[in-house]
């Protein structure tokens, strides 16, 4: 069996200490460090910012894609324009990633549709792009997740949260897989409430609904729940999604969202 682990990181609001998450993961308020357990099981963490910390790549507008009825919208951020089509979002990307950039957001956006949440918007420009795979890059190489995001090494793209897959490498198959991974938290029992914690703003209130027995964002409880909470969030609108230049068939991803 291959051995592969996913990770999300949370960032509480301002005033508050930042946590990263995995099956062994430090609870919020802890260190920043991760602990893969080397194992079969999937490790991972999550990691998200309040809105009103979210850093943009630009200076340009986003507008939110509808996601069905065979229409063309388009939504532009920092001056670079993707088009939606029926559904599907294609990369602009010229740096190899294109294909699988695009079955990643694509594949997050099928997720979302099968529970009714808005598509999220591709957050990409040729920068944000790079800087993204800079930190899968850099994370991998580290042997340690989000440790660009948390300490801002590329900090241009970090949004407001990020899910990181490791080991799942950066072809078509592995990041759908990955995601699927991901969104499958939501059928352990400590995640039997996040549905409802959902919000149109991350307030206060809703880190706090994050943060039971039934909605366990870290896995205090069992298994964590990060990953599908920000997959499934809608006070977020964009996603990012990054990949290592390394260069095996066990390299990492991350997707930023904001």
């Amino acid at each position: 069996m291959k051995t592969a682990a996913y990770l999300f990181a949370l960032l509480f609001v301002a005033g508050c200490s930042a946590g990263v998450s995995g099956w062994n993961d430090t609870p919020p308020g802890d260190d920043a460090s991760a602990t893969d357990d080397g194992g079969a099981t999937p490790d991972d963490a999550a990691t998200t910012k309040t809105p009103s910390t979210t850093k943009d790549g630009g200076g340009g507008g986003t507008t939110t894609t509808d996601s069905g009825g065979g229409s063309t919208t388009t939504t532009k951020d920092s001056g670079t324009t993707t088009t939606q089509d029926s559904g599907g979002i294609t990369a602009n990307s010229t740096d190899g990633f294109q294909a699988v950039r695009t079955a990643c957001i694509n594949e997050i956006n099928k997720l979302r549709a099968t529970q009714g949440h808005a598509p999220y918007a591709l957050w990409e420009t040729s920068s944000i792009d790079q800087c993204v795979d800079e930190q899968a890059t850099y994370d991998q190489k580290q042997s340690s997740a989000h440790d660009a995001w948390m300490n801002n090494v590329y900090p241009t793209c970090n949004g407001n949260a990020q899910d990181e897959c490791l080991g799942y490498g950066n072809t078509v198959q592995g990041i759908v897989q990955c995601l699927d991974d991901m969104w499958n938290e939501r059928n352990q029992p400590n995640c039997s409430t996040c549905d409802s914690c959902n919000s149109t703003q991350l307030t206060q209130q809703v880190l706090d609904c994050q943060n039971t027995s039934t909605c366990d964002f870290y896995g205090s409880h069992g298994g964590e729940c990060g990953h599908y909470v920000n997959m499934s969030a809608d006070y977020f609108v964009e996603a990012a999604c990054g990949f290592s230049t390394v260069g095996s068939s066990q390299d990492w991803a991350v997707q930023n969202f904001k």
